[in-house]
């Protein structure tokens, strides 16, 4: 219980860390992967009405075309998949995100090329009309639907676009006006579109991620507020109040307290400053965690006060005296290189015991033993009677 109070003392960073462009594309990247992997569905439909059309036509070349289109839509499937698992898995994605993305400009092209096929025959029958109309509507559907992410709508609009301008310029492609107009205008719509739409899923993903982080850092500040209202702030043991409260849950429960006092902490203030004292403190305080932590996890630690520290053990009457030893040795040997030669930390230790819901009688017979352990020299462990009357052992020294 003691080492967990001593986790929440972390602090918080003041300011949220700066958003790099990187991070941003990366989890754009990572979202339209996996909206890329479940609209490979929507592909089916055009090809399956281009197929439909090829059919009555007897257009061999779309047939060939159709089934190139499906093996890259296979291939971009699978690179697909593939880029992911790396990502999620913290690999080198380079090789992977080049494939991935040549088999979308592959996509691209092999849509041009379709479009090329039957775009000199149009006006000679509404199935080359309607083809040419098809994949019209669904390089648009599909760039409108990748523009989020430049990996993926740019490669796939850039090769539409490149193979269909060399179609027209190198190969003497015979296109109508209608149709070369009708390419050229939706490719410079498409790529302006994408840019927008690219520039506002950037900005969108960026506030996301600021929220996302703002909610975290107020929820650890929650947290850390919520921590430092019940703890100590030097030491991470409980404060008073926090401790009264966690006692008074007990009721009747057979509970010891033991009162631990720092031995003549003013005169280490005095002789070697606050800062000084304030290191004693915190060190004296990990003794009291590791000897707890070793003996009894029930046990609740405070810090009462200045130098002054409790310990409640709910049910732990017959270990008290053995624990407040353990303490009062861990405490003798304290040292550290940095502190002077000579700086000697040493606690006096009162014990008492009783029901938890007596506390306040409980502790002014701990805090009479503790005293008494003062008067007979410190560094020693009094245990008080149960009428706060003599001690019931021996004190032992160092």
């Amino acid at each position: 219980m003691v080492e967990a109070e001593h986790q929440g003392s972390n602090t918080v960073s003041p300011d949220l860390a700066a958003i790099a462009n990187q991070e941003v594309a990366g989890k754009l990247l990572i979202d339209g992967l996996e909206r890329r992997i479940a609209g490979q569905l929507s592909v089916i439909i055009p090809v399956g009405v281009i197929g439909w059309i090829a059919s009555q036509t007897d257009n061999r070349a779309l047939w060939i075309f159709l089934g190139l289109q499906i093996l890259t839509q296979l291939l971009i499937t699978v690179t697909s998949q593939w880029l992911r698992r790396a990502i999620e898995a913290g690999k080198r994605t380079t090789i992977r995100k080049n494939l991935w993305m040549m088999a979308e400009a592959s996509s691209g092209i092999i849509w041009a090329a379709m479009m090329l096929d039957v775009g000199t025959l149009i006006g000679g029958s509404d199935a080359v009309l309607t083809t040419w109309v098809t994949i019209l509507v669904t390089m648009v559907v599909s760039v409108l639907l990748a523009a989020p992410i430049a990996g993926i709508a740019f490669p796939l609009l850039g090769g539409f676009s490149a193979a269909g301008a060399a179609g027209i310029l190198l190969f003497d492609k015979d296109f109508s006006s209608f149709a070369q107009l009708a390419l050229i205008f939706m490719s410079v719509a498409l790529f302006i579109v994408a840019k927008a739409v690219n520039f506002q899923a950037h900005k969108s993903c960026r506030d996301g991620i600021e929220a996302e982080r703002l909610g975290h850092r107020l929820a650890e500040e929650l947290r850390r507020t919520s921590w430092l209202s019940r703890h100590d702030g030097l030491t991470g043991l409980l404060n008073r109040s926090a401790l009264q409260e966690s006692i008074a849950e007990l009721g009747d429960m057979p509970t010891a307290l033991i009162l631990l006092d720092i031995d003549h902490f003013k005169q280490i203030n005095d002789s070697y400053g606050h800062g000084q004292g304030d290191e004693v403190i915190a060190a004296v305080s990990t003794c009291i965690s590791n000897t707890l932590d070793a003996a009894t996890p029930d046990a609740l630690a405070a810090r009462w006060g200045g130098e002054e520290f409790i310990i409640a053990l709910p049910d732990g009457l017959a270990d008290a005296a053995d624990i407040a030893e353990k303490l009062r040795s861990m405490v003798a040997g304290v040292t550290r290189k940095d502190w002077p030669a000579r700086l000697r930390v040493t606690g006096s230790l009162g014990v008492a015991h009783g029901p938890a819901s007596a506390f306040s009688t409980i502790f002014k017979s701990a805090d009479r033993a503790m005293y008494d352990a003062k008067e007979q020299g410190r560094n020693r462990v009094v245990c008080a009677q149960d009428d706060g009357g003599k001690a019931l052992r021996v004190p032992r020294a160092a």
